[in-house]
């Protein structure tokens, strides 16, 4: 058997081989083969309110509502880069959900790691979002919140709180984001302070007094929205209409 075969036939059982071990893993038919499909389901188990932390390095993230449980959470994430890590634990009537990175993610080719959470509309809840760089959709306005902590790298940031809140809610954007544009409930008592080293500032539906920009609807509001927005974003749009 000349050298050539001998090749030809070395690679035709390496690809069987990869073949029958990848049978063990669950992977999306649309993804590419560096990328994995994880979903994941957690509930309350009696918590009352809950505390959400979200750690992304990079990539796309969308978080939204309309979870039964706790969370309903599909993760596209890179192989190389790890699984994401979930965690959840309840103390007395409280709990803690974190959804984060590996630590040892690594850099480039970012898109890949996606992440679609759904949420708890009907549990009270504080929000922290923590990304490194990359999109961040957060459409938070149908959640019972009472804090969004959002930190951001770079990027493009669509924080969307339109809706009816059942609470006064404080929120807090920082970060080196290229973009923000965040939008609010027109319902509401708002007031907006925006400080250090930012860009242009777009206001919708607001008006300026000061160093804010404020909303004051006739009658009876839902709730006050507090927001303050720092560190050196490039563009902040601001909505209320």
């Amino acid at each position: 058997m000349n050298q050539a075969r001998l090749k030809t036939i070395a690679l035709l059982g390496g690809t069987v081989a990869l073949a029958v071990l990848g049978a063990g893993c669950y992977v999306d038919v649309h993804d590419t083969p560096n990328v994995e499909h994880l979903s994941k389901s957690i509930d309350l188990k009696g918590a009352k309110s809950a505390q959400v932390e979200i750690e992304m390095g990079a990539g796309e993230l969308t978080v939204h509502g309309g979870a039964v449980p706790l969370l309903d959470a599909d993760l596209r994430y890179r192989s190389s880069d790890g699984q994401p890590e979930v965690h959840y634990e309840v103390s007395g009537s409280r709990g803690t959900l974190s959804v984060k990175q590996p630590s040892h993610h690594s850099i480039g080719n970012n898109d890949k790691n996606q992440w679609d959470l759904r949420l708890n509309e009907d549990v009270p809840m504080d929000i922290s979002v923590k990304m490194g760089a990359g999109e961040g959709r957060l459409n938070l306005g149908q959640l019972a919140l009472h804090n969004v902590d959002v930190e951001m790298g770079a990027g493009e940031l669509k924080l969307d709180l339109t809706g009816h809140p059942r609470n006064d809610l404080d929120v807090r954007v920082r970060g080196g984001v290229g973009e923000a544009t965040v939008r609010l409930p027109r319902r509401s008592r708002v007031e907006v302070e925006a400080h250090g080293g930012l860009g242009e500032i777009s206001a919708r539906g607001l008006t300026k007094r000061g160093d804010r920009w404020v909303n004051e609807p006739p009658g009876n509001s839902d709730a006050t929205v507090r927001v303050n927005v720092s560190g050196g974003i490039g563009q902040i749009n601001l909505i209320c209409e």
